[in-house]
């Protein structure tokens, strides 16, 4: 196992309450916060630890802080993190996942990049992933009334105060926007459509207009909540969308955007085709590796839910849950070990991620034919040339979270049909265009 990231938990809890999120916001994760931050109180504890696992000194390459809202407590990060550069030569990057949504976020942003301004020349990477959905009647349906504008607010002041990003430091900027099945219809025409993909624009020109060498932004393209609760006519809807995505692609009435349709990022090229697949997933438990109070090891960037069992406890009795329990299920310690199991689970997840592995294509290709031979989903897949077209590209984008998946079917092999039914009534088709050879000097043309 070629271990390269190591995970830290900052809190466990969020100023937030949206729809898709699977962490039911209950006292539990008070309790777990607590604990938690007592575990950072010993500066040695976490650097101890991960040494214990990255021993040579040229291991440890990156450092990934999730949990609920991180920047809530970041500051419990900072003593381990300057060890961990101390001690390792060739750590250079930093990710951490936001919703940027709190008055003092902005601060808290630049109290982290000055962590890292007393090593130059050493360099080093910033990377905050910031979650906002679409525009204001998008994100606001799903993450609460007001969010967006606390959001765009923090983003223009992080923004005014791009000169003190440290010279040593590049910060990218990351915008990760999900749908669920309800904004998904608000995208109905491609008027909409252009007028979302406009927003994210007029947000990434204000970082080309700054013109900085150290500061960057993607082009996001939204991703739908998983496990999606979607049905046939959910995907006959979707693959109109996507087709008006392709259309307006071809448009191209963007200034930045050249593609715009979800999940076709990760679709590998046709001449690949092959069963020997190797999983797509969040690399937590192969490459990455969590850490938790207790000598504990998160295989999952949630995995900090099951530190204690009030989490489980107060999921099975609040009246008042944040999320359906009839969709997600508690899974306490299935994604947190110690450090005993952790070695045979490591061991495990190897195989389950090589690319020689045919149980998880295996597994979704039966599956898929079984929704088709049912007519939940397009006539086509149910042959078995049709089912491995399908299970290509469920395999290849991210629907495939270990946890989503454990929490509704009980299994990490097994997949929810909700996520198929989206992809494959009709959406597959554009998603991956069909690609011909034609011209005279024989280039791909995709219609």
């Amino acid at each position: 196992m070629e271990r390269t990231t190591a995970v830290l938990y900052s809190t466990a809890v969020c100023n937030l309450n949206c729809t898709y999120c699977y962490i039911n916001k209950n006292k539990g994760l008070k309790a777990i916060d607590d604990v938690l931050a007592e575990s950072f109180a010993d500066p040695d504890y976490y650097f101890d630890f991960i040494r214990d696992y990255f021993p040579r000194r040229g291991d440890l390459q990156e450092l990934e802080v999730w949990g609920a809202e991180t920047f809530l407590h970041m500051e419990r990060v900072f003593p381990t993190l300057h060890k961990l550069i101390g001690f390792y030569p060739f750590f250079r990057h930093f990710f951490a996942s936001t919703n940027f949504s709190y008055p003092d976020w902005t601060d808290k942003v630049f109290d982290l990049l000055r962590q890292f301004s007393g090593y130059a020349p050493r360099r080093f990477d910033v990377h905050l992933q910031l979650s906002l959905d679409g525009p204001e009647h998008i994100t606001d349906q799903t993450r609460g009334r007001g969010v967006t504008q606390l959001c765009l607010q923090n983003y223009d002041r992080l923004l005014e105060r791009a000169d003190e990003i440290p010279e040593n430091v590049s910060l990218f900027l990351a915008f990760k926007p999900t749908l669920s099945i309800d904004t998904m219809y608000q995208l109905d025409t491609k008027d909409k459509i252009i007028e979302y993909y406009r927003f994210f624009e007029d947000l990434i020109q204000k970082v080309v207009d700054l013109d900085r060498c150290n500061l960057s932004v993607n082009y996001p393209v939204p991703n739908v909540g998983v496990p999606v609760p979607a049905g046939k006519a959910d995907g006959e809807y979707f693959a109109r969308l996507v087709q008006d995505c392709r259309a307006i692609e071809r448009e191209n009435p963007f200034r930045f955007y050249r593609e715009i349709t979800p999940f076709s990022t990760n679709v590998r090229p046709k001449g690949e085709d092959t069963y020997n697949y190797p999983c797509f997933n969040c690399g937590t438990g192969s490459k990455n590796v969590g850490f938790l109070p207790n000598r504990l090891i998160s295989s999952c960037h949630n995995g900090f839910v099951d530190v204690l069992e009030d989490y489980e406890k107060y999921f099975q009795a609040n009246p008042d849950s944040s999320i359906d329990a009839k969709l997600f299920q508690p899974t306490h310690n299935k994604f947190t070990h110690t450090e005993a199991e952790y070695a045979a689970y490591e061991k495990q997840i190897s195989h389950y991620n090589t690319a020689g592995s045919l149980c998880r294509m295996g597994c979704l290709a039966g599956f898929i034919r079984t929704l088709a031979l049912a007519g939940e989903i397009d006539e086509k897949y149910a042959t078995e040339e049709g089912a491995f077209r399908g299970a290509e590209l469920y395999q290849s984008c991210t629907c495939n979270c270990m946890r989503d998946n454990y929490m509704v079917t009980g299994s990490t092999s097994l997949q929810p049909e909700g996520m198929i039914k989206l992809l494959l009534n009709g959406a597959v088709d554009h998603i991956i265009p069909d690609c011909r050879k034609d011209g005279e000097e024989g280039e791909n043309v995709c219609s």
